[in-house]
């Protein structure tokens, strides 16, 4: 506990210091840390335009949708320097650190593996936590106020409420996410499947102390308690296939309506801002009159459909702005659907080989959605290598760890040099960051292909225990019956 707490002063200090010293405004102009998506600064000329009575999405650089722009309208250009600001964005990355050591913890108390000693359970969701809070990159992006830690803090917080087995909380906190970025949406079927899973380890721990309390002490009435015990186990199989699908319906539903509710609440609120549209529920053709405005849904154009379609093509870390500018007007929507597309093909053979590993989907789907992002920063990588790591039985399996972490710290140095020889100096091309930035997402996918390697190890080898057992207790039935038949003759 002490050195958690000590952990969590340091991170909070840290970044109060780099506040304190003016680093935001260095930082503010990295493009490791800024894009198009998440930048404070177009937030900023939004609320100012907002407040001249213009839209903020008549020009080409906010992208956020409009509710962010209700909670952030009392900021400035004045505002870079106030502490309400800092403290906000300390504070989400605190929750975020929190949520991680949670996580952990709950995953460590529920698996139980004998082969991690009792010292390391305890070290281990401490170290995870504050490889992220203590991260540099999750520093610059608290530094830069970046609006993508918004998504995360949604990401961790749904998957806390999800492993509670709380589907209403989590279904509304993912809504926020996909609200946010289109892309979070995809967690639903992972989050569902956690859900079910954790409300069925509940209700076995509640039979099994039922079970220890209440001692059979009759034996005569053996054979009478089996029948009726199949036929209890034949109701309950039915009654949990009836509650997987209600919650499988429930959730779908639930996520849906939160994410609607979401979408029309954003469209009143740019309704009665930016439009001569009044709003008035007492009207008899209130629906028609809201569908039928010019204004309908006028912000998805410039939030949704800008991720989706990647207009803005400025260099990033990712890989989809210097493909998008090198191919030819007649097949960049063929282009960029395919590359949107890749996360939901993928989402069918992870769901079906990871479906009774929930938490484990999870962490693979958020890692292809980070991974394929069309304006990733590097505060996604921490973000990313921790989401992986939530099990700590895939650790023991993974290969090539030096090798890893060498070659990030060499490609993560050379991203602002390749850039700055690109852009500033003029003395190189495209290709120079293209190329260091192709292989920082080669090099995260290497990673994914070996949590993925490593996942599977450990899956084939319980199921070899789970055949042991199951042999093993056939053998002794087996003994047993051929003993009491011998006594009977």
């Amino acid at each position: 506990m002490i050195l958690q707490l000590s952990l969590l002063l340091l991170g909070i200090l840290l970044r109060a210091v780099t506040y304190h010293f003016g680093l935001t405004s260095v930082y503010n102009q990295k493009f490791e840390y800024v894009t198009p998506f998440t930048s404070f600064d177009n937030l900023v000329e939004a609320v100012h335009l907002m407040s001249h009575g213009t839209s903020p999405y008549g020009g080409s650089h906010f992208h956020l949708p409009p509710i962010y722009l209700w909670l952030f309208r009392w900021v400035d250009q004045d505002s870079y320097a106030n502490w309400g600001l800092r403290i906000i964005f300390i504070l989400i990355d605190l929750i975020c650190c929190l949520l991680l050591f949670l996580i952990i913890k709950q995953t460590l108390g529920q698996q139980k593996n004998k082969m991690l000693n009792a010292k390391f359970e305890r070290i281990l969701p401490v170290a995870i936590s504050s490889i992220y809070f203590l991260n540099p990159f999750t520093i610059a992006s608290c530094l830069v106020y970046c609006m993508g830690n918004f998504t995360r803090l949604y990401i961790l917080l749904s998957i806390y409420l999800a492993l509670n087995a709380n589907l209403v909380l989590s279904t509304f906190v993912l809504s926020l996410a996909a609200y946010t970025e289109v892309t979070p949406a995809l967690l639903i079927i992972p989050i569902i499947l956690l859900c079910i899973k954790q409300r069925s380890q509940l209700f076995k721990a509640k039979i099994n102390q039922n079970k220890s309390q209440v001692k059979r002490t009759q034996e005569k009435q053996k054979e009478e308690k089996e029948e009726k015990e199949e036929k209890k186990q034949q109701k309950t199989k039915q009654h949990k296939n009836s509650n997987t699908f209600l919650q499988w319906f429930l959730g779908i539903f639930l996520f849906l309506f939160w994410w609607v509710l979401l979408l029309v609440l954003s469209q009143l609120m740019f309704n009665s801002k930016f439009s001569n549209f009044k709003i008035n529920i007492n009207d008899p053709n209130f629906f028609q009159h809201f569908f039928s405005n010019n204004q309908y849904f006028t912000f998805l154009k410039h939030t949704y459909f800008f991720l989706l379609n990647i207009t803005d093509l400025t260099p990033n870390i990712g890989l989809y702005w210097y493909l998008l500018t090198e191919t030819f007007v007649v097949f960049r929507q063929f282009l960029v659907f395919t590359l949107q597309f890749i996360n939901v093909i993928g989402l069918i053979p992870f769901t079906i080989r990871f479906r009774s590993y929930p938490l484990f989907l999870v962490a693979v789907i958020t890692s292809s959605i980070t991974i394929l992002k069309a304006y990733p920063t590097l505060a996604d990588f921490p973000f990313l290598f921790c989401i992986l790591v939530m099990q700590p039985k895939l650790l023991e399996k993974t290969r090539y760890r030096a090798f890893f972490i060498r070659g990030f710290q060499v490609v993560i140095g050379l991203l602002s040099p390749f850039y700055k020889i690109w852009i500033q100096d003029g003395t190189g091309n495209a290709n120079y960051l293209f190329g260091i930035s192709l292989s920082f997402s080669f090099g995260e996918i290497l990673v994914l292909m070996e949590m993925i390697r490593s996942a599977m190890i450990v899956i084939t080898n319980e199921k070899d225990k789970k055949k042991e057992k199951n042999s093993l207790q056939y053998y002794i039935s087996t003994k047993k019956k051929k003993s009491s038949q011998r006594k009977d003759k």
